[in-house]
């Protein structure tokens, strides 16, 4: 097996998992007489921080070659708002072109969400444009379910919008 470390802005799209752009949280309910689940809503950019690329035998297969990545959330206002973690696992032998994709994502104070799903990665425009499924979260986010799109704009960032049903 041998790993390499990547630049952060050396990384292939599929490197992603790196969230950004504008914080813009808005709480909806579903309706003021009902006390049904409540949906938070918001959006972030996601800047890569670090990310390292491990090339499992044999060499000319992508089949189980793995990305594991980190980056800082970042709001409107230019401030961090949070980081991300990342796993990618290539899902397909020759090329590189699909991933399944599992992220954590920290806001701070033990907040945490994660989420799992794969992304088909595209050779032209973004790098992907995919829904994951919330598995979970801890703290404020403890039940919460729902889904984040990932939009990896370019190598260096992507735009990550929360739609969480707690």
């Amino acid at each position: 097996m041998r790993k390499r470390t990547l630049p952060a802005l050396g990384l292939t799209v599929a490197a992603a998992g790196v969230i950004g752009a504008a914080l813009a949280m808005s709480p909806a309910t579903a309706g003021a007489a009902t006390a049904g689940p409540r949906t938070v809503t918001f959006e972030a950019v996601e800047k890569g921080t670090s990310v390292n690329f491990v090339d499992v035998a044999p060499s000319d297969s992508a089949l189980g070659d793995q990305l594991i990545g980190t980056g800082d959330l970042v709001g409107a206002d230019g401030r961090t708002i949070g980081t991300s973690s990342f796993q990618g696992i290539s899902t397909d032998a020759k090329p590189r072109t699909a991933e399944m994709l599992t992220f954590v994502y920290d806001l701070g104070d033990g907040n945490k969400i994660t989420t799992s799903g794969s992304a088909r990665l595209n050779a032209k425009g973004p790098v992907f444009d995919e829904q994951f499924a919330i598995t979970g979260g801890t703290g404020k986010y403890k039940n919460a379910r729902g889904q984040v799109r990932v939009l990896q704009e370019t190598v260096e960032q992507a735009k990550v919008t929360f739609d969480i049903q707690l």
